[in-house]
């Protein structure tokens, strides 16, 4: 993904870059790279394994970049989806679409509902809603996509999309869809994500 839409050696944001786990490897591949996290004790990781990178602690949905500042930007691991609301998301989208240049790119990645909705946890938690899977109102997507999670002892906040959602609010921020399609389709050593409900997709964006 990032060697087909990204511009070589061009200047990347890593949106939700945590400890750099793709920022180390963007800057190794000769990227001039910003690393942004609203969370200081993850910019500090950070800084502790390379102190090469130019790392932040900023907000997305409100950055102190210039307008058409970068080539790329990327916002990985489903960062996009841990933010709150439908409006905190598109906020996040049209900031990323001030800052990007007319001609860069955007990649991210997101957990999608589209082929879940008759599992049986997907279906109980509709039922617990009093939501019709097959007819579903705008309101109750967003509702319906809510997660409060807990993994290793912290809890969460995940949203997981339909795909539909993803391209609306793609158009609302003033971009469009370059390339959509499952990860499992094109990382098939994760044999796992079988067993996850094929859970994941990889978006390119750009401008309109």
């Amino acid at each position: 993904m990032i060697d087909k839409y990204f511009v070589s050696g061009g200047k990347t944001l890593d949106v939700g870059c945590g400890a750099g786990r793709a920022t180390i490897p963007l800057f190794e591949k000769g990227y001039k790279v910003i690393g942004l996290d609203f969370a200081e004790k993850m910019i500090m990781v950070a800084k502790s394994l390379n102190s090469a990178i130019d790392y932040r602690v900023e907000d997305i949905l409100s950055t102190r970049f210039d307008d058409q500042e970068f080539d790329n930007i990327l916002f990985s691991f489903n960062g996009l989806m841990l933010l709150g609301t439908y409006e905190e998301r598109l906020k996040a989208v049209k900031e990323i679409c001030r800052i990007l240049k007319p001609e860069g790119n955007f990649i991210f990645t997101t957990p999608y509902l589209d082929n879940k909705t008759l599992k049986f946890y997907w279906l109980e938690k509709a039922s617990s809603l009093d939501i019709d899977v097959q007819n579903m109102t705008w309101d109750q997507q967003l509702e319906f996509g809510d997660e409060h999670l807990e993994d290793y002892g912290s809890d969460f906040f995940l949203h997981v999309p339909f795909i539909s959602e993803v391209e609306k609010m793609l158009d609302e921020a003033g971009m469009k869809v370059l390339f959509l399609a499952r990860r499992l389709d094109y990382s098939g050593i994760e044999k796992m994500e079988d067993e996850l409900d094929d859970n994941y997709l990889w978006v390119a964006a750009c401008k309109k």
